[in-house]
Parts: C-alpha cells; structure tokens; sequence
C-alpha cells in the first residue's frame, strides 16, 4: 500500500514539472485574456474592486463577455506574493492541473475500487497534452474540471458506506466549480441527474434515510444554484449569448436561404415549415458540432481551437490511448455494474455545453470535461489489456507499452518547448512584453505613445504590463481601447501604422513614440526618424517603434 502512494507522489512531482518549467516563458507571449485576468486580480488586490471599478462580482467582464470570477480570486494571492507577473497569473491553473493527479485517482478509485487502476489514470493525466497545455495558459477551465472530478470522486466514494460528509464535500466542490467556468453548470446537472436516475433501483433498497435524503436535497441544491446562476443573476448569460448557435447568424442566414429557395420553387409552406424551422436548423448545427469533438484530428492529431493552444503536430490525447480507449469502453459495456458505465456518460454528456456554442469549434477549453473520462475509460482499458496475459508475455507487453508511452510523451514535450514557442506566436501576443519594455525604457522618455489597434484589443496589456495604478484607472474617462481614446501616456490609434498615417485627432507633444503593426511597409515620411522594431521568435516582426 505504501508503495502506491508512493508511487501517486511521484506522479504528483512529476504533473508539478512538466507544468511549471519555465512557467513565465513558455508558452511564448502572454495573451490579453491571461493580461486581462492578472490584471483584475490585482485590481481586486489593490481597491477590492475590479478593473471597472465593481466590487463584489460573481461576473468579470473586459470584452462584455461576464466570466465566472472563482480564478480572478484565486490569482490574488499568488500576485501579492510574487507581483503582477506572467508566473503569478498562471500558478493556479499550474497548481490545480498538478494537483488533480490525486482528484482523479479519487475518481477511478471509487468508480473501479482499483488503486492500479487509479495510478495508471493519474499517470496519464500527469503527462496528457489536454491537461499541460490548459495548465500553463491561466485556464480558469482547468480548475474547474479539478472541482468537478474530486467533486464526483467524493460523491461516488459515499455511495458504498452512505458517507454523508464525503457526500457534502463533493457537494461543495462541484458547487465552487460553478464560479470558476460556465461549462460545469450545463456538465453537472446532466451528470447528476443520470446518477440519480442509474442508481434509483438502489435508492429503493436503501435502510439508511438520511442518506438518501441528503443526496437528493444535494441533488436539487445544485440544480438550483446552476439555474440562479444562468438566470437570475445579472450577466448569467452574457458569454452564452456572445457564442450562442441560437443567435449565431450564419444558422439563421442558412435557415432563410433554404426558406427562399423553397418559395422560388413554389414549395408549399406547409412543407418549408416541416423542414427549415429553427429546430432542425439548431439541431443540424447543434449535432455537427458535437460530433466535431470526437473527431480523430481534434482528440489525436491535430487539436482543437483558439489557435492559441495549438502545439505544432500534436493532439490532445495520445495517439497510443486510442486501443486503450476502445478496450476500455467494450470492457466497461460488457461489465454488468451500472457505476462503471459513468466514464462513458461522462464522456457522451461533457461536449454539450461546448456544442452549443459556434465561436472556436471544436474548442479545447469548453469541451475539457471530456478530458478525465477519456484518461479513465484508457486506463481501464490498458489494464484489462495487461489483465490477459501473465509471465514474460505480460512484462513484454508492459515494456513495449511503456516504450510507445514513453515516445507519445517525449514527442509532445519536444512539440511544445521546442517548436511551440516559435510557431505562429502571434496568436498569443507575442511582442507585447518587449515592446513595453523599450517604449518605457529610462532614456526613453515620451509626452505620449500612440500606439496601433491593429493586433487586436491591447489595453489589458498595457495595464498588466505597466502596473497601471488600478484606481487611477478605474477613476478614468476612458476604459477598453475604443479608437482615438486612451489612458495615461498611451493613446489608440485605429491606424495599422500611425506614425505614416497620421491625422489631426492625434495627441501632440515634444516627444512621441508611435508602435506600429511590425508588417508595416517602409515609408519615406519617417525615413529619417528613430525606428526600432520587435522580433518574435521566428524572426518575424510583432512591432515598428518609431521616435518622433
């Protein structure tokens, strides 16, 4: 027994290394979303209140897009401890990721009652694409899943002793995942609902009531929080309705075109209305991208979207997991116990939510959930596979298994700190840190930085990086980076390369700094001027600094 645990702790340790290496550094860039975050943490840190100036908030917007604010809390200490840095804002996410080894090992234990079992998924969680990428991004979503799998690993583990503290702990749990991503309160109610149907033989058979009671009021607790939460409180649905497939509008264009076509044939209306209503046109798209996610270029080749988490020539899962997969869902069909069909329900259900949305499809960050169950239906599946054989056969089968483990895992690790770093970093804002270390260099003093909206939104990198004084901020006229407005030193301009292309609603000044998009052409007008630009990696320009 304690060479298991044993063996959990090195698995810990080793989650706790590939996911903090080089933290600050890799991946390469510091995206807005990761900036945007940090940087309300430390408002929270610094006023109580976040960058907009709301105190109290159950919703976080920058971009109108309302996030659970759980993570946004959850960064504060590491900021106070270490300052406003890229390793302070994505230690939580490094934390839990390392930290769930041991919340999925809970879960395969009380689902399969294995401790080989349970080390084999920790292991394969410890080293999965899905769950180092996410970890080393501020993914508020990682953290989540960790409420969610040791949330229903607790309430799992009650069920054989009628444990009612362990019932209320995962209650809690998956309860705190509600305000850290929005993907739980779709993914829990749907999971606890077929648990409860599943097992309502047993609850019939049942001596110990105040169990079953506190189960059931558990039950509806949760679904209660998830509705207030989605309906009743202000901006439950804001993000929803951002990426929606109901307010998308290539559904509802696709749906008037088929409307049209049928009246320049002369269809009946009564067979339009059969066939282009909005429930089939929502259920085609709905069902497309659900099925989006079990795609063999998403799980094992290629991965998912935003571009942002893509490591070159990687999956999010082992290629080598898939037999396993396979093994492991036959075996747990054929099994006759009903608890060990929750993997599966687990992995059919977590897409939903994600499905429902058109933004970034298939999306690596909504569809997370499917992540534990696919370690657990693999693990299982590797283990009754090695479960047939014995003697030299079986330590040949071990040894060859571990070989290609071994070569999967090495692959990806080579993929994402050699190659990822270089490849397209653009996409997650590369630049941006150097940039704003030579405009506010000592010996480069400015009236004002006019600087291009061109790379997208760039405000909360300027706050991040500038450790602008959230008061200051919040005290403003102007938030967000709205064309020809700004804060402090710094101005937007909507100009791809405003120091060429300049007009008369630039701030003027002794001494200006105009950043310009890297990609822009030579000009004549600043041919005589100071010009420096920013490099990425790759050697592509990210900025042209140009010293009026």
């Amino acid at each position: 027994m304690k060479k298991k645990y044993i063996s959990l702790i090195v698995i810990f340790l080793l989650a706790l290394f590939v996911r903090f290496y080089n933290l600050s550094n890799i991946p390469a860039g510091f995206h807005i979303d990761e900036a945007s975050l940090g940087y309300n943490a430390y408002s929270l840190m610094m006023t109580g209140r976040d960058a907009s100036g709301k105190s109290c908030q159950l919703y976080i917007s920058m971009f109108g897009d309302n996030n659970p604010s759980g993570y946004y809390y959850l960064a504060i200490l590491p900021i106070k401890l270490l300052g406003l840095t890229e390793f302070a804002t994505r230690l939580p996410a490094a934390l839990f990721g390392s930290i769930s080894v041991f919340a999925i090992y809970l879960l395969s234990y009380s689902i399969f009652n294995s401790k080989r079992i349970g080390l084999i998924s920790a292991l394969l969680l410890a080293l999965s694409p899905w769950g180092i990428v996410l970890a080393r991004t501020s993914a508020e979503t990682l953290v989540a899943s960790f409420f969610v799998i040791i949330g229903f690993g607790l309430i799992l583990l009650s069920l054989n002793k009628q444990n009612v503290p362990r019932l209320l702990i995962g209650v809690i749990s998956l309860f705190l995942s509600f305000f850290i991503y929005p993907s739980p309160r779709v993914f829990v109610p749907l999971l606890f609902t077929t648990i409860v149907i599943i097992l309502y033989p047993l609850w019939l058979k049942q001596k110990n009531k105040t169990y079953r009671n506190s189960f059931i009021i558990s039950y509806l607790f949760l679904l209660v929080i998830c509705l207030i939460l989605v309906f009743a409180v202000s901006g439950g649905t804001a993000r929803f309705n951002q990426v929606s497939i109901f307010n998308f509008p290539e559904t509802k264009l696709l749906q008037a075109e088929q409307i049209t076509e049928d009246g320049v044939k002369g269809a009946p209306i009564s067979v339009t209305h059969i066939y282009h209503n909005k429930l089939i046109n929502y259920s085609t798209t709905f069902i497309s991208n659900y099925f989006q996610y079990f795609s063999g270029d998403y799980l094992f080749m290629k991965g998912g979207l935003p571009y942002l988490l893509n490591v070159p020539a990687s999956g999010l899962v082992f290629l080598i997991e898939f037999p396993f997969i396979l093994i492991g869902m036959y075996f747990l069909i054929r099994k006759k116990e009903t608890i060990t069909l929750i993997p599966i329900i687990w992995l059919l259900l977590a897409p939903i939510s994600a499905a429902l949305t058109v933004d970034d499809i298939p999306n690596v960050r909504r569809s997370l959930l499917m992540f534990p169950a696919i370690e657990l239906i693999a693990a299982y599946g590797l283990f009754m596979f090695l479960n047939k054989y014995s003697g030299i056969k079986k330590n040949v089968f071990i040894a060859v298994v571990a070989l290609l483990f071994f070569y999967n895992s090495s692959y990806f690790l080579h993929q994402y700190f050699i190659h990822a770093p270089i490849h397209k970093t653009w996409y997650r804002d590369y630049g941006f840190k150097q940039m704003f270390n030579e405009v506010n260099a000592p010996n480069e003093y400015s009236d004002k930085i006019i600087i291009t909206k061109g790379t997208g939104g760039v405000f909360p990198l300027i706050l991040f990086y500038n450790k602008y004084d959230p008061t200051t901020y919040q005290m403003g006229e102007s938030h967000g980076d709205a064309a020809y407005t700004g804060f402090g030193k710094y101005f937007f301009a909507p100009q791809d390369c405003p120091s060429a292309n300049r007009d008369n609603r630039f701030p003027t000044g002794k001494k200006l700094i105009f950043v310009d998009r890297g990609d822009c052409p030579d000009d004549k007008r600043i041919a005589q001027k100071k010009t420096k630009y920013i490099l990425r990696e790759d050697g592509t320009k990210a900025f042209r600094i140009v010293y009026d």
